[in-house]
C-alpha cells in the first residue's frame, strides 16, 4: 500500500544530473504539498535510501551512473513491502525502454524537457488519485489496478483516449455527465485488459468508485444514465455502425457491459 502523509506528499529524487536534482529539489520545498526526503545522484544507493525514508514518490532519471532506473525499479519492487509511486524522465529512451517502464503498474514515463512545476503537478495528480485506489480496494483487483494505473497515463494526445472521447461524442454521451467520464476510463481499460470485461461489477466499478471518491452502485448507475442518454440521443448512423445488429428499438438498450465491450471491440478493430 502507498504511503501517504495526510499533509504533504514526500518526494525522492534520483538524477545523474546533479543541477537538475538539486533544483527539482528546490521546488519541491516550495510547494504547500510536498515534502523533498531525499536526492541522489546514482542508482546504485536507492534502495537503502527508499527502505529508511519511504518516499510516496520517486522521481528518477533513466540513466543513472552505476545502475540505470530500470534495474533501480525491479530492485525496489523485489525489496520493498510498499509501492511508491515511480516517476521515470529522460530526454532519450527507445521502445523497449518504454514497454518495460510501462508495464510496471506503479510506474510512469516522462519525456524531458518538462517544466518543473508540469512534473511536480503531475507528480501530485497520480499520487492522489493512486492512494484513493489503494485506501479502498487495497490492492485486491490486481488486474483492475494495472489497468487503472495505465489509464493514468492517457492524455489529450494519446490516441486512445482521443479516440474513445471522439467516439462517445458521437454517440451522444454528454460531457457533463459523471457517468462519461467512467465510461471513457472503463473502456480505456477493457482495453487494456479485455478479462476486465468479466469483472465489471467485482473490479472496474470498484476501481472507478475508488478514484473518484464514490460507491461501485454510485458508478454503475452514472454509467447506466450515460448508456441511456446515447441510446436516445446518439446519431443513429455511429450507433449503427458501433453496435451493429444490437440497434433495434425492440431489443432495448444494451447492459452497461455490452456497451463497453461493443466500443472496446470497434476500437481494436480500428487499429488493426
Amino acid at each position: 500500500m502507498i504511503a501517504v502523509r495526510r499533509e504533504k506528499y514526500s518526494i525522492f529524487v534520483v538524477d545523474g544530473d546533479v543541477g537538475f536534482a538539486d533544483e527539482l529539489g528546490r521546488r519541491i520545498l516550495a510547494r504547500s504539498d510536498m515534502d523533498l526526503c531525499g536526492k541522489a545522484y546514482s542508482g546504485d544507493v536507492v534502495l537503502p535510501i527508499v527502505k529508511e525514508k519511504r518516499p510516496d514518490i520517486i522521481i528518477m532519471d533513466l540513466t543513472l551512473p552505476a545502475l540505470d532506473g530500470i534495474s533501480v525499479i525491479r530492485m525496489l519492487q523485489k525489496e520493498l513491502t510498499y509501492r511508491p509511486i515511480i516517476i521515470i524522465t529522460s530526454a532519450y529512451s527507445n521502445d523497449m525502454q518504454r514497454y518495460l517502464i510501462n508495464d510496471i503498474p506503479n510506474a510512469y514515463f516522462v519525456r524531458k524537457p518538462i517544466s518543473f512545476e508540469n512534473l511536480l503537478d503531475r507528480a501530485s495528480e497520480l499520487v492522489q488519485a493512486a492512494s484513493g485506489f489503494y485506501a479502498k480496494a487495497a490492492g485486491e483487483n490486481v488486474e483492475a489496478e494495472r489497468a487503472f494505473y495505465r489509464i493514468l497515463r492517457y492524455n489529450s494526445a494519446d490516441s486512445t483516449f482521443k479516440r474513445i472521447t471522439s467516439l462517445l461524442h458521437d454517440l451522444g454521451v454528454p460531457a457533463h455527465l459523471s457517468g462519461y467520464g467512467y465510461l471513457r476510463d472503463a473502456v480505456c481499460m477493457v482495453i487494456e485488459n479485455p478479462i476486465l470485461i468479466n469483472n465489471m461489477t467485482k473490479q472496474v466499478y470498484p476501481a472507478l468508485a475508488a478514484r473518484s471518491g464514490k460507491t461501485p452502485a454510485s458508478v454503475e448507475k452514472a454509467i447506466r444514465t450515460a448508456v441511456e442518454v446515447s441510446w436516445s440521443r446518439g446519431r443513429a448512423e455511429i450507433l449503427e455502425e458501433v453496435f451493429g445488429f444490437t440497434v433495434n428499438s425492440q431489443k432495448g438498450k444494451p447492459t452497461n457491459t455490452e456497451y463497453i465491450a461493443m466500443l472496446a471491440d470497434r476500437y481494436n478493430v480500428w487499429m488493426k
